[in-house]
């Protein structure tokens, strides 16, 4: 497989038609790249001044986030969202900082930590579903406060109110609205240009500060137990310099948990209501566990039934454009540096000779264990710069379908998926599920 070199306006789109269409339709824009010059794409512009790579192949994909981990940095104009949405983090970091920070994220998510609270998390979703009406209700609505609930749960180790829920999901809201704008904003641009969107993102924070800090300092006052992520923090495990640091990453860390969660929750919550069979096979499952990390790993369906909801439908359809710190070769190719790179794991997710009939919703086809494996199969990225949080992601989506579906069935008067919408999650379009209870 070569590279296909693209020059001037060959590629289909002067570049500023392609830089406005990109973060409004990723999946689409990917998509017409794919299918107009095929999985490898490199498009050349002003001399090769600016060089844009495009990778659909999966395992071509996963030899650069393996193989070439230092070449690949975010652009400059995402790490600005990122340092004035939480501050300094895994997620803006290059380099030796870029391997210090990453080796305390993993150390922070490790199984034992994140597992501590999954029981928490089931509790906290049955709760909020009990005090569900049994009317329709908007799915987004209850798959973003499921999404707040639950990481709030794992990562400040307590239960907070839905006001308390409102902030932390308007304040990713407006780190995202952001964000997806930047990805489109490949090259640096002066600080003064984004004055505008700092005062909404700037009061959505000073909202979602004083949660945490209430947190902690309750932490601290009683020293009761507390099985969050937080926890490291507060008693000692992670030293922070100074509070102010501690605060900025749990912040950034609730920021991380909402909008993809929620889009994944959302995504569950169409397909289950579609396949009521399934829902009833899983609360089978369900029946014989208890909700201990263990019980929730040991269900086969419902752990199925996730990925390929992921699959279908991977909240992230791609990891954010990187730029090459340096020349790489990939298939014995140049690709120089600075070249932005742009990949589709919704693409690969279809690859048809992987995934046997990939439009077919088929939980059964992950049951073996076998596609998890798979270089195609990446909802949360490849190689060390994969999400460092996917072990807390996959255990707040388990902890939703279990204490969803445990004591509720779930309906929707809709007759088929709802269409895909970009925000820059992939969520649907608006629908309404009913949680009824069983008796």
């Amino acid at each position: 497989m070569r590279f296909n070199v693209l020059t001037g306006n060959a590629f289909g789109w002067p570049l500023r038609k392609f830089l406005r269409d990109l973060p409004q339709d990723y999946i689409g824009t990917m998509s017409k790249v794919q299918a107009r010059h095929g999985d490898l794409v490199h498009w050349r512009m002003f001399a090769g001044m600016v060089n844009l790579a495009f990778i659909s192949d999966s395992t071509l994909n996963r030899e650069l986030f393996v193989r070439n981990t230092d070449a690949l940095g975010k652009s400059p104009s995402q790490i600005q969202t990122f340092l004035f949405a939480a501050g300094q983090s895994v997620a803006t970091a290059h380099g030796e900082a870029w391997r210090t920070k990453r080796k305390e994220a993993n150390n922070l998510f490790s199984r034992s930590a994140v597992e501590a609270s999954c029981a928490g998390q089931v509790a906290v979703t049955q709760d909020y579903i009990t005090g569900l009406p049994a009317t329709p209700q908007q799915a987004l609505t209850i798959a973003r406060r499921l999404a707040a609930v639950t990481s709030s749960r794992g990562i400040l180790g307590r239960a907070i109110s839905l006001e308390e829920a409102a902030k932390q999901i308007a304040f990713s809201k407006a780190a995202a609205d952001r964000f997806n704008v930047e990805s489109g904003q490949l090259f640096a641009r002066p600080d003064w240009m984004q004055a505008p969107w700092r005062g909404e993102l700037t009061r959505r924070k000073n909202e979602v500060f004083p949660i945490v800090q209430n947190a902690v300092d309750a932490l601290r006052a009683s020293n009761a137990p507390n099985d969050g992520l937080m926890n490291h923090y507060v008693n000692g495990d992670f030293i922070t310099s100074n509070d102010d640091e501690m605060h900025s990453i749990l912040v950034g860390l609730l920021m991380g948990a909402q909008d993809n969660i929620a889009a994944a929750a959302a995504w569950v919550l169409a397909f289950l209501a579609q396949h009521p069979d399934l829902q009833n096979q899983i609360r089978t499952e369900l029946s014989q566990k208890g909700s201990q990390a263990s019980d929730l790993h040991g269900c086969a369906l419902l752990n199925a039934t996730l990925c390929e909801v992921l699959r279908m439908r991977p909240p992230a359809p791609a990891n954010q454009p990187r730029v090459l710190q340096k020349r790489v070769e990939l298939a014995g190719h140049q690709l120089p540096k600075g070249t932005y790179v742009f990949n589709s794991f919704y693409n690969m997710h279809r690859d048809p000779a992987v995934f046997t009939d990939p439009d077919r919703f088929d939980p059964t086809r992950f049951l073996d264990g076998t596609l998890v494996r798979s270089p195609s199969f990446a909802p949360f990225g490849h190689g060390p710069r994969n999400c460092v949080a996917q072990g807390m992601a996959m255990q707040q989506l388990m902890a939703i379908i279990a204490g969803s579906l445990r004591h509720h069935r779930l309906e929707t008067n809709q007759q088929t998926l709802p269409a895909i919408t970009q925000m820059p999650f992939l969520t649907p379009a608006p629908f309404e599920v009913t949680f009824r209870k069983i008796t």
